[in-house]
């Protein structure tokens, strides 16, 4: 279900607030929950896909193979057990550059995810569906009205580490909670499936012809 036109500008008021340096804002519909991805472009990796005629690489399999290759190094076939030789044959190409003697890994991660804001009625049912989004980026709530008991909500996203937000007139928006910064760890196949899904929903939004990508590439 589309969220009403005044959670959809101040999940984009949050996000002009909170993310300004992202570049892009998306809308992205997966794990259940409509939110609104704020992210950061690799314009050198999207022009190369582009190019290439590669869109978002959303197979697991693919992406645990490609992490565990180095990016722009050969790695001769040999060295690659049956299950890393299959998975290399089923890669979408403009993923690897596939030789005679070794296997070249192309792709990175297209973009980088810094906030998911989710727009709710209820803070719990936003703090719900803002867990969901725990191991991929820093999170925050967008309410259309502040709730009943304003304490227990403000207590409950500051425990979870959620950005909590009010609206305050058709599109202004108060921080109740700042939001938890996003440290992740290590780039794990799980987190890579992620922005493929955010690049496939930035690619939705913002088309780019094979043309505009070269026009870029070359300039």
């Amino acid at each position: 279900m589309s969220l009403p036109p005044v959670l959809q500008c101040g999940a984009s008021a949050v996000a002009a607030q909170l993310a300004p340096a992202a570049g892009r804002a998306c809308r992205f519909n997966a794990l259940g929950a409509e939110v609104l991805l704020c992210l950061g472009l690799d314009q050198e990796e999207h022009n190369r896909r582009q190019g290439d005629g590669l869109g978002a690489v959303v197979d697991v399999g693919v992406l645990d193979l490609l992490l565990n290759l180095p990016l722009g190094r050969p790695v001769s076939h040999a060295s690659l057990g049956g299950r890393e030789r299959r998975t290399v044959a089923k890669a979408p190409s403009g993923c690897l550059y596939v030789g005679d003697e070794s296997v070249i890994r192309l792709a990175r991660p297209p973009v980088n995810v810094e906030l998911a804001v989710i727009s709710a009625r209820g803070w719990r049912l936003g703090l719900e569906r803002a867990g969901r989004f725990t191991p991929f980026c820093a999170r925050a709530i967008v309410l259309d009205r502040a709730p009943r008991d304003l304490s227990a909500a403000c207590v409950e996203a500051d425990f979870y580490g959620v950005g909590l937000f009010l609206m305050n007139g058709s599109s202004g928006v108060e921080m109740l909670v700042a939001p938890e910064p996003y440290r992740p760890v290590r780039v794990s196949a799980r987190r890579w499936w992620f922005a493929e899904e955010a690049y496939r929903a930035y690619l939705a939004e913002y088309p780019t012809t094979r043309e505009q990508a070269a026009e870029f590439w070359h300039a």
